[in-house]
């Protein structure tokens, strides 16, 4: 990997731009129906969907950062974010803890056998970062899927809540993408990503809450007026985070994307960085906030 500070990316131009944009749309096209289809199934073919798709998020990550992950404990870190998203559907969050909590260990067991006193806390520290922001936050989606309806919701309330996550956090990566790139003017974070604007920002949320509002009006009358407000707001702001998170580790390694993986958008973290944060925000506001607003 090389060592040297990332280059600044240069701004396209408006050809470029729209061009771009069209190879995004094509790659849309053919993901989203995918995505819808296999939440409608449900069930363990969902649950392993999500784990593969951790699986491959890890090896991305583990790629990105492959001078301090070894390749055996980055394998047992790809399979362990699989098996994690896999427990959540087959046991519980405290199944998902329990075999995140044997992964840790094995993680430092396989640091400290390799006797390397200079690197240890580095190639501990990354080889567990991996599993976790794949397999631990992907997993949430497999915890929103299999919940119950409740007193106020539907009986298929967990598909429901599925496609609200996604269509709150595609509502926001699309509209912060139009409005950074045709009228931002004012850089967000330069350091973390020189192609984040405010007025990118400003457009994503207001599209996340336009989407929670339709959302209500549409499948989710479930929900209060107030409620997709904050709901909106929440995984506006969540999916903004996500993105910034994922282009701070881009940027720690020198790279611009995580792989090549989609045309138009990179790699799969660069396709569902947002949604790492927003499923287990959107599942700790049902679980903790929801009666409260």
């Amino acid at each position: 990997m090389d060592a040297s500070p990332p280059r600044e990316r240069q701004e396209p131009k408006p050809a470029g731009k729209t061009r771009m944009l069209l190879v995004r749309v094509l790659a849309g096209l053919v993901l989203i129906p995918l995505v819808l289809l296999v939440n409608q199934v449900g069930g363990t073919v969902f649950a392993a969907f999500v784990a593969l798709l951790a699986a491959i998020g890890c090896r991305e990550f583990n790629a990105m950062f492959d001078d301090l992950i070894p390749a055996g404990i980055g394998l047992v870190g790809i399979l362990g974010s699989a098996l994690i998203c896999l427990a959540f559907h087959f046991g519980s969050l405290e199944s998902g803890t329990a075999l995140a909590t044997l992964l840790l260990v094995a993680v430092l067991v396989a640091g400290l056998l390799r006797q390397n006193r200079e690197t240890f806390a580095s190639t501990a520290g990354m080889s567990f970062m991996g599993p976790v922001y794949t397999g631990w936050l992907l997993g949430f989606f497999v915890l929103l899927r299999d919940m119950a309806g409740g007193p106020a919701s539907p009986v298929n309330a967990g598909r429901e809540y599925v496609l609200m996550v996604l269509i709150l956090t595609w509502s926001y990566d699309t509209l912060a993408y139009l409005g950074g790139s045709f009228l931002g003017r004012h850089r967000l974070f330069t350091r973390i990503s020189p192609s984040k604007t405010v007025e990118g920002t400003l457009a994503g949320i207001a599209g996340s809450v336009a989407a929670a509002l339709v959302s209500k009006m549409t499948f989710a009358g479930y929900f209060g007026w107030a409620e997709v407000v904050v709901l909106g707001l929440l995984m506006g702001l969540a999916a903004q985070t996500g993105d910034l998170i994922e282009s701070m580790f881009k940027r720690s390694a020198g790279e611009k994307d995580s792989s090549r993986l989609i045309p138009g958008h990179g790699g799969l973290l660069d396709r569902c960085d947002s949604l790492l944060l927003t499923a287990p925000v959107f599942y700790l506001y049902i679980r903790l906030l929801s009666n409260w607003v």
